[in-house]
C-alpha cells in the first residue's frame, strides 16, 4: 500500500451521530474507514429501539510522542497522526480487525473545539451503548502478566464465592455475619477465609509461590497512570462488559473488581489475626529479616504491596452504578475523585476535564446548568460548580479550599476549590460523611445565594464566634509512621502547646474539659479504630491511652504498634494543621496559613467552623480553611446567642 502525504479532512457530523472505525489492518500498517453512525442516548437497559450498530469502545490513557505514527483512511488513502499510546494499543489488538470501534482521538475531530465539546458531552453514551469496552492498561511490564492471571484466578473464585454479592454492611462487619445469619453469606464468609487461608499459607511455603496472590505485581499495575486519570473513571463505570488488558493478558472487569475487593479484605484479615495472635507470621510477602534490612526502613517495602485507593472508588462506582442503576450527585464524585482518593487525586491533561469528565456519571448533571464547553476557562467551570454545590446545600465544598496555597495558577477566589491541584483531606468528615454538626439544623436561606459586591464573590450568612489571638507551631505533612525521634518531637511540642493555650485565661472551658481535650484536639476527635476501616468520633477507652503514651514513654518498636492509630490520625489527616486560640479562650486547631486576627465563623448549613481573614473592607473576607474548635462542634454555639452576620467571601 502507497503511503500518502494527505492529510484526512473530517466532514462536519451532525448532532446525533457519531463516527465509528471499521478496522481493516493494523499490520503492517494501521488501516481503516470511518463511518457515520446516529446514537441513541437512551439507557440500553431500557431495551429500547436502538439504530446504533454494534461497536467496541476502547478506553485508554494518552502518552508518549506525538505524532508518532499514521493511520490510513479508506478508501481515500489519507492519513491521519496518533500518538505513541494508541499505536501501541493496536499493535496488541489485532482481535480488532474487521470489527467496529469507538477510539476518541480518532471518532472526534480534536482540532474542532465546536465539535469537541459536542462530542465529549456525549461520551457517557457512547460508553454505555458499547457492546464491550476494553480498558487498555498498556504493556506488559514490571510483573503484570503474573498479576492480570493471578486476579484472574483469586477474582473469578472470589466471584463464584459471592463477594460481590455482600453489600457494604457486610463487607464493613468481616468476617462476622451477624445474630441471625442468612446461610447464603455464611457460605460465602466460610468460602472467602478458606480462599484467604490459601492464599495466607501460601506465602510461607516456597513450594506453594503458584497459590500466592501476586501482591506486589498487583500493587504496581495498579498504580499505572490509566486508575489516576479522571476520564478513565467515567469509561469504567459506564461500560455495560468490560475488560481490562494488559499486554497480551486480560481479565474481565468483575473479576478484576472482586480481586481488588478481596486483597483489601485479605490484608484486614492476616493483620487482625496476627495481632491476635492466631496467626504466627507477620501478614504479607516478606519475612521479618527482609522487613527489618530493608534500605529505607521496613515500610520501604511495605509501601510495594500497598494498591492505589483509586482503583477501588473505580469499581467501586461501577458496581454501584450498574447493578442498582445509583448514579452519583456531582458532590460525591469531586469528593471520591480528589478528596478522598488522597494525593493529587484523579487527574486530566486539561484542568477543565477535572469538571467535564464527571459530568456523564453525575445524577444532577442537568440541574448543573452548564454543559461541557471548551471555550470556557478552567476558572469559570470551576467557580460555576462551586456556586451549584453551595446552592444545593454543599457548604461542604468550602473545606476543600485549603488547596488554594498549593497553586496559584487558577481562580483567586479562596472559596472556590482548586480542583487542578492537591486538595488535602478534609478533617471533618469520613468517606464524605460529617462527623460533626457543628450549625445543628441551621441551614442558608432558600433560593440563589446572594452574589458579593464583587463578581467573583459570594455572600453567606452565619455567626461570628471570635477572633485568634494565639497559634502554635504547624505540623506538616509525614508520609511515614512516628519511626523516628525527630517526628515524636514535633508531635510533643504540639501537645505542649496546646496545654499551654488551655492553660491561659480566659477560658472556655472548665477543668475537666481542659483535660479531656488535650487528646482530643490533636486528632480533630477522631480515631481509626482495628474494627472498622473507617474513622469514628474518638474514644477515651482508645485514644487516650495512646495519647499518653506517646507523650510520655521512649520510641521504640513496641509503642510504634500501640500508638499506630493516633499516630496516623494525628499526622496523615491534621497535616498542615498549627495549634490555635481564640480571645475568649476557645481552642482547637486551624490551617497552617491561620494569623493572628483571623475570626473562627459559623456558616449555616455547614459542618464544622472557619478561619476567615478580614480583607478590610466591611464583612469582607478571605477563606482560610476549616478549623476544629473544641466543645462546639456539635452545635453547642448555635445556642449562645451569637449575632448572625452575613459574610461575603472573594
Amino acid at each position: 500500500m502507497c503511503m500518502t502525504s494527505t492529510r484526512y479532512a473530517y466532514p462536519y457530523l451532525a448532532t446525533g451521530n457519531i463516527r465509528l472505525l471499521h478496522i481493516l489492518s493494523v499490520t503492517p500498517s494501521i488501516c481503516m474507514r470511518i463511518e457515520v453512525a446516529p446514537l441513541d442516548d437512551a439507557d440500553p437497559a431500557a431495551n429500547s429501539p436502538d439504530n446504533t450498530p454494534a461497536y467496541t469502545a476502547l478506553s485508554y490513557r494518552w502518552w508518549g510522542k506525538y505524532p508518532f505514527a499514521r493511520v490510513i483512511v479508506e478508501p481515500e488513502g489519507r492519513y491521519i497522526d496518533i500518538g505513541e499510546s494508541l499505536a501501541v494499543c493496536f499493535a496488541h489488538l489485532d482481535a480488532l480487525v474487521g470489527t467496529k470501534v469507538w477510539i476518541d482521538a480518532l471518532c472526534i475531530n480534536q482540532a474542532d473545539d465546536e465539535e469537541k465539546s459536542r462530542q465529549v458531552a456525549r461520551m457517557g453514551a457512547v460508553y454505555s451503548r458499547a457492546v464491550r469496552v476494553l480498558l487498555w492498561l498498556g504493556p506488559a511490564a514490571d510483573g503484570s502478566d503474573a498479576a492480570m492471571e493471578g486476579m484472574a484466578r483469586y477474582g473469578r473464585a472470589a466471584l463464584e464465592a459471592g463477594l460481590l454479592g455482600l453489600d457494604k454492611k457486610a463487607i464493613a462487619a468481616w468476617p462476622e455475619v451477624g445474630n441471625d445469619p442468612d446461610p447464603a453469606r455464611v457460605r460465602t464468609r466460610d468460602a472467602l477465609l478458606a480462599l484467604m487461608t490459601r492464599a495466607c499459607e501460601a506465602e510461607a511455603h516456597g513450594d506453594r509461590a503458584a497459590e500466592r496472590f501476586p501482591r506486589v505485581a498487583f500493587a504496581t499495575l495498579t498504580q499505572r497512570d490509566y486508575f489516576n486519570r479522571v476520564w478513565m473513571k467515567q469509561e469504567v463505570t459506564l461500560a455495560r462488559n468490560a475488560d481490562f488488558v494488559c499486554g497480551y493478558k486480560s481479565c474481565d472487569v468483575e473479576a478484576f473488581h472482586a480481586a481488588v475487593l478481596f486483597y483489601g479484605m485479605l490484608v484486614f484479615w492476616e493483620t487482625t489475626e496476627w495481632r491476635a495472635g492466631r496467626h504466627t507470621r507477620i501478614p504479607g510477602p516478606f519475612s521479618v529479616s527482609e522487613l527489618m534490612d530493608a534500605e529505607g526502613g521496613p515500610h520501604t517495602l511495605i509501601k510495594k504491596t500497598i494498591a492505589n485507593p483509586a482503583v477501588g472508588a473505580f469499581c467501586a462506582g461501577r458496581r454501584a452504578y450498574q447493578r442498582g442503576g445509583v448514579r452519583s450527585t456531582l458532590f460525591e464524585l469531586l469528593h471520591t475523585s480528589y478528596v478522598r482518593s488522597g494525593g493529587l487525586g484523579l487527574q486530566a491533561a486539561d484542568p477543565r476535564d477535572k469538571i467535564y469528565g464527571l459530568l456523564g456519571m453525575a445524577s444532577d448533571a442537568d440541574e448543573l446548568g452548564f454543559a461541557t464547553d471548551y471555550t470556557k476557562t478552567a476558572d469559570e467551570a470551576y467557580e460555576h460548580v462551586a456556586r451549584y454545590l453551595m446552592v444545593s446545600g454543599n457548604l461542604a465544598v468550602l473545606k476543600w479550599c485549603r488547596s488554594r496555597g498549593w497553586c496559584r495558577s487558577l481562580q483567586p477566589q479562596t472559596w472556590v476549590p482548586n480542583f487542578n491541584a492537591r486538595i488535602p483531606y478534609t478533617w471533618s468528615d469520613e468517606t464524605g460523611v460529617p462527623l460533626f454538626e457543628a450549625t445543628g439544623s441551621r441551614t442558608q436561606p432558600t433560593g440563589p445565594l446572594p452574589s458579593g459586591s464583587r463578581p467573583v464573590s459570594i455572600r453567606l450568612q452565619g455567626v461570628r464566634l471570635d477572633a485568634v489571638t494565639g497559634i502554635g507551631t504547624e505540623l506538616a505533612y509525614i508520609d511515614r509512621e512516628l519511626y523516628e525521634a525527630s517526628d515524636q518531637a514535633a508531635a510533643r511540642k504540639m501537645f505542649d502547646e496546646i496545654e499551654e493555650f488551655f492553660g491561659q485565661q480566659p477560658s472556655a472551658y472548665t477543668e475537666a474539659e481542659r483535660k479531656d481535650a488535650l487528646w482530643r484536639v490533636p486528632i480533630c476527635d477522631r480515631e481509626s479504630h482495628p474494627t472498622s476501616g473507617y474513622f469514628r468520633r474518638a474514644t477515651a477507652e482508645y485514644s487516650e491511652p495512646q495519647f499518653v503514651a506517646l507523650r510520655t514513654q521512649p520510641l521504640d518498636g513496641a509503642m510504634i504498634g500501640e500508638t499506630y492509630s493516633y499516630q496516623m490520625t494525628m499526622l496523615k489527616h491534621t497535616d498542615g494543621a498549627r495549634p490555635i486560640r481564640s480571645e475568649r479562650g476557645y481552642v482547637g486547631l486551624g490551617p497552617g496559613e491561620t494569623a493572628r486576627g483571623d475570626v473562627i465563623v459559623f456558616l449555616y448549613g455547614a459542618t464544622a467552623p472557619f478561619v476567615l481573614r478580614p480583607t478590610g473592607e466591611v464583612d469582607e473576607y478571605h477563606l482560610v480553611g476549616e478549623a476544629y474548635i473544641y466543645g462546639v462542634m456539635d452545635g453547642e454555639a448555635m445556642d449562645q446567642g451569637l449575632d448572625e452576620a452575613m459574610f461575603e467571601l472573594w
